[in-house]
């Protein structure tokens, strides 16, 4: 996870309560204070009001029922103006012309009502049949229950995903815990047998299938048959002294409490099974536990880690290897920056598209004991997310590690979940607060199953609650807990945020006496944006225009630029930039930085900032006395064009010029100018008559004895 928390106070699409949350054939109205009550007769056919005027629109709309919405309401149940017993449920035709948009409309506009508004489905919050649920606090905290119900669970289709791998890079995992066995990630790549197995149950007790253990490494996904040699569950690096192996249990013979028992209550966290009348729930539901062991067995006391970066790439490539990718939880840590662990991040991360969660930290762990501000690492790298632990009711209680480098905040005291020989103990904690944490994504992965990881990793940090700084509001903290507390029920419910990328500039003088932009002069301009076409829709995208240069006054610094959807451009057409540029403005290029907003809702909203550059060309007087003092290739003009353009460039010394168009896909199109003499210092220009090229984005390459810059081109017919 990048760690520029400004540009990750972001998110959301219009929000909707629930998957399929309003009643698609039904509306709700109100009546004006002065208006008489409606007095409805059912008939065969149909039903019948005393308003003519209603009566003959519910005919036209062939509308079904009719009914009070709360028959015992009377006139002294109201709220400002909105009567409660002039609140009626109108029941509308399974097939109908008209939307549900269009009748709430219609509906209001009429003189006796007040207004119109949808029913939505409320569902009461689902609660497993786990008997230690009720322990489980921070569940309701993130809003797990609620999350749930976007699933139909009486219907049989529960939470989470078993494709969806959540990986304990920690002390080993007890794997055939009752209540995490049956969600144990099962590597059907080493399913040597092909019996769909990798683990089953045998004379009373869980094994590895020994049908799949036959010496080999099946998957062979790093092209060395010896590497991960039935690796059926997930990979000990550690081993007892280095030497890896394939069974990830936690030492033999240790306390079902100590400290070799944390990366079995961290795999309780990322995935129990819930709802199967044993233990624990997890928010993750159904999805699937992988266990990396990274602590090696010859240590004596309480284990550290030995070996977790070696368990994160793991973890990173068997995810990669199944198709999809993996969520790796890192509850452990230490101070100090190494570039070997970014690297090791950053591999994980880009190349194996892994999510990354690692905890905080625990504050200082020498006296005096409590909260400490400082880096943390794993969780302070690049490409992950750390997560700051909190108490009931979103307080930070002073004992944890705060930074800018935090992303998010999460349940982390009095934590219930699973240790080793079938128990279960409550421990606090940033390692509790970051499975928890990861467990959402988990479910949000489920849910989403074709979203990247930057796209998972976006989504859960911008939908945080940032209620935790009304909770915790000392000055000091602002900004160092991360973006809020995790919500899975808003991560859910809010629409994947768009991407817009800038496309080029149409900057027009308003003053001047040609088409450059000079010193002295005012100017329009224009964006161009595209959203990328794999996110989501931005909805109400505004600008906002700035520039540290103290030769640019900007008139109009705001503009609108509507609602893009996936693969379509934008252009603020009707409501440009006004920008003035000073008598003393240098030639060449200003820096231009404009801050996007969009799906904005609640708290929640989308944001970037995009850089670009305007030129400024010396007035045509001084044109001869100013030569270039760099090469340079400027936007074309006008851009978008159709079917001409100019395209500009300047040299600052006799060059040979190659001048070259390609098109999106990189594919040549033609020269402008070829490299066949020697062209004078100066300002040049040539044009480019696009007529045989169909739409889209090309681009302008110049290339000089030691100089090349590409522009990018909008050709629109």
């Amino acid at each position: 996870m990048k760690k520029n928390k400004l540009i990750l106070w972001l998110v959301m699409l219009t929000g909707v309560v629930f998957a399929n949350s309003v009643r698609e054939n039904v509306i709700l109205f109100c009546l004006n204070q002065n208006s008489e009550l409606l007095s409805i007769s059912k008939t065969e056919d149909g039903f019948s009001v005393n308003n003519s005027e209603l009566n003959d629109y519910f005919k036209s709309i062939k509308a079904t029922d009719l009914e009070q919405w709360i028959p015992f309401a009377t006139e002294d149940d109201h709220d400002g103006d909105i009567y409660l017993n002039r609140i009626y449920r109108l029941y509308l035709p399974e097939n109908r012309t008209k939307s549900l948009s269009q009748i709430l409309e219609e509906v209001a506009s009429f003189e006796i009502i007040h207004s119109s508004e949808k029913e939505y489905i409320r569902k009461p919050y689902y609660t497993p049949n786990d008997p230690r649920y009720s322990q489980q606090w921070f569940l309701q905290q993130v809003n797990a229950n609620y999350a749930w119900n976007f699933w139909d669970i009486d219907g049989g289709d529960n939470p989470g995903n078993q494709n969806v791998l959540l990986a304990s890079v920690d002390t080993g995992v007890d794997w055939d815990h009752t209540d995490l066995r049956n969600n144990i990630w099962q590597n059907l790549n080493e399913d040597a047998d092909g019996d769909g197995h990798t683990i089953e149950y045998s004379n009373g007790t869980w094994i590895l299938d020994p049908g799949d253990l036959n010496g080999i490494d099946d998957d062979d996904w790093d092209d060395s048959p010896t590497t991960f040699v039935d690796d059926l569950i997930g990979w000990d690096v550690a081993g007892w002294s280095g030497v890896g192996d394939n069974n990830p249990q936690p030492k033999e013979g240790v306390s079902n409490w100590s400290t070799w028992a944390h990366g079995t209550h961290v795999a309780g966290l990322l995935a129990s099974s819930t709802d199967n009348n044993t233990g624990i729930a997890s928010v993750a539901f159904d999805c699937s536990i992988m266990s990396v062991k990274v602590s090696r067995g010859n240590q004596s006391g309480e284990p550290y880690i030995t070996d977790g970066f070696s368990g994160i790439l793991y973890a990173a490539k068997a995810g990669f290897n199944t198709g999809s990718f993996a969520i790796i939880n890192n509850s452990w840590g230490g101070g100090g920056f190494n570039s070997y662990e970014q690297a090791n991040i950053n591999v994980a991360h880009d190349t194996y598209n892994a999510i990354i969660f690692a905890a905080g930290g625990n504050g200082s762990d020498s006296w005096p004991y409590g909260e400490e501000y400082t880096a943390h690492y794993p969780s302070s790298y690049e490409n992950v997310i750390a997560v700051a632990p909190l108490g009931t009711n979103d307080n930070w209680n002073h004992w944890g590690t705060y930074h800018e480098t935090i992303d998010l905040s999460s349940p982390g005291e009095n934590i219930q979940s699973t240790i080793i020989g079938n128990n279960y103990t409550s421990w606090d904690g940033s390692s509790m607060a970051t499975p928890i944490a990861a467990s959402c994504v988990g479910l949000l992965k489920s849910k989403y199953p074709d979203w990247s990881n930057i796209q998972l990793e976006t989504m859960i940090v911008a939908t945080a609650d940032p209620v935790i700084y009304n909770q915790n509001s000392e000055s000091y903290l602002q900004g160092r807990l991360g973006t809020g507390r995790v919500d899975i029920l808003k991560a859910i419910e809010t629409g994947l945020f768009p991407k817009l990328e800038f496309i080029a500039n149409d900057i027009i003088p308003v003053t001047g006496q040609d088409n450059d932009v000079n010193p002295g002069e005012i100017a329009e301009l224009r964006t161009i944006l595209v959203n990328n076409e794999d996110w989501g829709t931005a909805v109400g995208a505004i600008g906002f225009l700035s520039s540290e240069s103290e030769f640019v006054t900007i008139i109009n610094n705001e503009a609108s630029f509507g609602t893009v959807s996936p693969g379509d451009a934008t252009l603020n057409e009707i409501d440009p930039f006004v920008i003035e540029f000073s008598t003393d403005t240098p030639t060449g290029n200003v820096s231009f930085d404009l801050v996007l907003t969009s799906n904005e809702d609640d708290y929640v909203v989308y944001t970037d900032t995009l850089t670009f550059t305007v030129r400024i060309m010396p007035t045509l007087d001084n044109l001869s006395s100013n030569r270039p003092s760099e090469f340079s290739l400027s936007q074309n003009y006008p851009n978008p064009f159709n079917p001409v353009t100019v395209i500009s460039y300047q040299l600052p010394v006799p060059s040979s010029v190659l001048l070259t168009i390609y098109n999106l896909q990189g594919q040549f199109i033609g020269e402008l100018v070829s490299n066949v003499s020697v062209q004078e210092a100066g300002y040049h220009s040539v044009v480019w008559d696009a007529s045989n090229y169909p739409s889209g984005v090309y681009f302008a390459k110049l290339q000089t004895d030691n100089f090349t810059q590409t522009q990018k081109l909008l050709l629109l017919k």
